[in-house]
């Protein structure tokens, strides 16, 4: 493969995309106004469905640098300056095994043969490893009058491996490592090389690690990755790890643990690492759940600026943000329906959405469909850290059932005039509320957990419940896997995370986490309600005592 490389670099046969915008004045979407700056963009971004890599200003105006072959690339690279822009079809997932570099001065892009895996630029060169991980590429800025050139390594990387990120004076390639003692699925070494081919390692002997993608830090030091450390195909758990860049030591963990975390419910089996960029000195991430195994919904996905040891939330619903200079951001945000995300077309990205740009106070929608996007380094050096968003509204009495549907008007003044009397411990009042029920529940009422109990029954979604009316939690089993026959609603997940309701470890029935509502967590007290014949809504009293 070293050789079939050399000679592949050595020809230099390289290929404009015919389709592409000629140089010079190209359309312009995204933002109305003056034609875009396109020798100044900021953005760039990938819509998959349409198979374009698109570009935009910071007056988010946006244009089409090129199209893309039938496998979009999952990732583009900047040069340092940002006058290329890069992006590599590797054969191994069905694309044409080329590399392909996108002039921004004339507007033109290149593709070139390549036999390799990743990319990243070292320095102003754009760097690939060749595919039998034994030696750089390196394209340089003149590229394709100025030739390419191949750089061997002092120690191969093995046919597997692949060039993660790019850096100033060098490269982060990570290789997989053969499972066996002390090595389990998918762990690997990564290494840093430099333009010389010299390999220096960034992890401790015997300790590898899981990856999926890495991005080295504006200065061009510090690194951070994704982990991917997995029990099979739908227990996959990913964590975004951070690293000085010196040599041989341990990385950091940086995995939230707040409200909005707990909320989400995608902690110790199943999560995805959904998007993670550099801000200034620190990273943004976004956590979510796993694409095809877990219910999709915008409140589980999570997204946090993380500095020098300290996490401060971003908010929930994106898929990925991005922080650039004077108070930029770019977000990429889900279809936020009831029924939770849409999810993308198989084999085309594991999620698209909505791409803005907020610029000068103003928000500008870019595009649609987009599943990866980036700032340019300059912007993204220049970002300062972000305020903290509000934390999510506390609980509260909801005005649908829990499959989304709405309730009728009279359970809902029910509903909260109950959940005012629980929250002033106002057993009396929740008695007469209750005015149809038994002694025994006015009994259980005014007992010491009665009034708590009551109120975190009362701002769960009730359930549809036959003659008996609605039932308050109406989640009493449900699996957090699609296609199933009690497949989680986002009401249901939400309650389950109200109520604390834990996994149950013994139901083997499904192949997702099953949550029951009567195994583990606080107490939950079912509530029933029913409508009288005037259509006013009554309390009649505990499902269960």
């Amino acid at each position: 493969m070293a050789l079939l490389l050399a000679g592949t670099i050595a020809a230099v046969g390289c290929t404009a995309d015919d389709d592409a915008p000629p140089a010079g004045p190209r359309p312009a979407t995204g933002a109305p106004g003056a034609e875009p700056e396109h020798a100044h963009p900021v953005l760039a971004f990938v819509q998959p469905q349409k198979r374009t890599v698109m570009l935009a200003d910071a007056a988010g105006r946006t244009w089409r640098a090129a199209r893309t072959g039938a496998a979009p690339p999952t990732k583009v690279v900047w040069s340092p300056d940002a006058r290329r822009l890069a992006w590599l079809d590797e054969e191994s997932s069905g694309g044409t095994g080329e590399i392909h570099i996108y002039d921004v001065a004339t507007g033109k892009p290149y593709s070139q043969a390549c036999p390799c895996h990743g990319l990243g630029f070292l320095g102003e060169d754009l760097a690939t490893l060749a595919a039998d991980g034994s030696s750089l590429a390196l394209f340089p800025p003149g590229f394709p009058a100025e030739p390419a050139r191949r750089v061997p390594l002092s120690a191969g990387r093995g046919a597997y491996a692949r060039l993660a990120a790019g850096g100033p004076a060098d490269v982060v390639v990570f290789a997989p490592l053969p499972e066996g003692p002390g090595v389990t699925r998918g762990q690997g070494t990564l290494a840093a090389i430099d333009r010389r081919g010299t390999v220096r390692e960034l992890l401790p002997a015997k300790r590898p690690s899981t990856f999926t993608d890495a991005l080295r830090s504006p200065d061009g030091k510090a690194l951070a990755w994704g982990t991917a450390d997995s029990g099979g195909a739908c227990w996959t758990r990913s964590t975004l790890l951070t690293h000085s860049g010196r040599t041989a030591t341990d990385p950091v963990r940086n995995l939230p643990d707040d409200l909005p975390f707990r909320r989400a419910l995608i902690g110790d089996r199943q999560r995805t690492v959904s998007s993670f960029a550099w801000a200034g000195d620190g990273v943004t991430v976004t956590y979510g759940p796993l694409q095809s195994c877990q219910v999709l919904g915008p409140d589980r996905f999570v997204s946090y600026y993380v500095r020098d040891g300290t996490r401060t939330f971003l908010g929930t619903g994106m898929l990925g943000i991005a922080l650039g200079a004077d108070g930029r951001v770019a977000r990429l945000a889900g279809d936020a329906s009831s029924l939770g995300l849409t999810r993308a077309p198989s084999g085309v990205a594991d999620f698209t959405g909505t791409l803005t740009l907020t610029s000068s106070d103003r928000n500008h929608t870019l595009a649609q469909g987009v599943s990866a996007f980036t700032f340019t380094p300059a912007e993204s050096a220049a970002a300062r850290r972000p305020a903290a968003a509000p934390q999510p509204p506390a609980p509260a009495v909801t005005s649908v059932d829990d499959h989304g549907k709405h309730l009728p008007d009279a359970v809902i003044r029910l509903a909260r005039r109950i959940e005012e009397a629980a929250v002033r411990g106002d057993t009396a009042g929740l008695v007469a509320l209750c005015g149809t029920c038994g002694a025994g529940v006015h009994e259980w009422i005014r007992g010491e957990d009665g009034p708590a109990a009551v109120l975190r029954a009362i701002r769960t979604h009730p359930g549809r419940n036959g003659a008996e009316g609605l039932m308050y939690p109406g989640l009493s089993s449900c699996v957090d896997e699609p296609g199933q026959d009690i497949t989680c609603t986002p009401q249901q997940l939400r309650d389950v995370a109200l109520l604390g309701a834990r996994p149950d470890e013994s139901h083997v029935d499904y192949g997702g986490v099953v949550y029951n509502t009567w195994g583990g967590g606080l107490v939950k007290v079912p509530l029933l309600f029913r409508t009288d014949a005037k259509g006013e809504a009554l309390w009649t009293g505990l499902a269960a005592g």
